[in-house]
């Protein structure tokens, strides 16, 4: 018989991330509990791309958002476009795992399927401009 057992500790990081996708990890399930294979797989996924968009984020600082293409004329860098789709994706991501909203527990763990609105919140019982 198997016996499973919660772990007490927030899984580390995977050793594929670079320091921003490995900050990024650490926040998120410091505030967030993910045991999830699907779960983890599109978090590790988010911290990626964060990866890749500051490293892009870097290169594009120390060469400039614009620089000089053929012909010497100024065009926008190239990894502009690849760091906004990183960080587009990162946002959709985190978005997926429904990180983008706020739980109505002060607990640990991922929203409800309420998504934080609870049918009180429409009353207008204690309303005085409700007529």
């Amino acid at each position: 018989m198997t016996k499973i057992v919660a772990l007490s500790t927030p899984p580390q990081p995977p050793s594929s991330l670079g320091e921003p996708g490995a900050n990024l990890w650490r926040a998120v399930m410091k505030q967030y509990t993910i045991r999830d294979a699907g779960g983890l797989a599109i978090l590790e996924t988010a911290c990626i791309s964060r990866d890749r968009s500051r490293e892009f984020a870097a290169i594009i600082k120390r060469e400039g958002a614009m620089i000089r293409g053929t012909g010497g004329v100024m065009r926008e860098h190239n990894l502009i476009k690849h760091e906004r789709e990183e960080r587009a994706l990162e946002s959709r991501l985190l978005t997926k795992l429904g990180l983008n909203l706020e739980a109505l527990h002060p607990g640990v763990g991922r929203p409800s399927k309420t998504i934080g609105v609870t049918l009180e919140h429409f009353s207008h019982d204690n309303d005085p401009e409700a007529g």
